[in-house]
């Protein structure tokens, strides 16, 4: 009995966690409490900090789209599932990289440079998930 709880508790938890919402994530990992994050994303031009917490929102979105589109080729190719993850995780270093680069060529130390990095990281990854959605899917071979 205790181990089935167990499991159930554990089960709870794996679909709470998978229904996550980008502003639970966000307050998750900035430690700042939910309703706070809340009220950064619903005026998105507000301040810096809106902006911001807005645009990382944005990516978060835009990866997992990205997730859902590399998942859905994974189940149709299982034998290509571990070649496209490392395509796919070495596609994402390169794209941080030349954001982070371009951000602080743009904005050095600013204010909006977390802000032009995460636009930059977004806009990459929905040119990305096209790519992958593409019927011919030779987005990164």
């Amino acid at each position: 009995m205790t181990k089935l709880a167990f499991l159930l508790l554990l089960l709870a938890s794996a679909t709470a966690f998978a229904e996550q919402t980008p502003a639970d994530e966000i307050s998750a990992r900035s430690g700042l409490p939910a309703s706070e994050v809340s009220a950064l994303l619903a005026d998105c031009d507000s301040n810096q900090t809106s902006m911001n917490f807005c645009a990382w929102r944005d990516q978060i979105v835009a990866e997992r789209e990205l997730q859902q589109v590399v998942d859905q080729q994974v189940s149709e190719h299982p034998e290509r599932k571990a070649a496209l993850e490392a395509k796919i995780a070495k596609w994402k270093k390169a794209r941080d990289a030349s954001c982070e680069k371009s951000s602080r060529r743009e904005w050095g130390d600013g204010s909006m440079r977390p802000a032009a990095q995460a636009i930059c990281a977004t806009a990459s990854t929905k040119k990305m998930t096209k790519r992958l959605s593409s019927p011919d899917r030779k987005a990164i071979d």
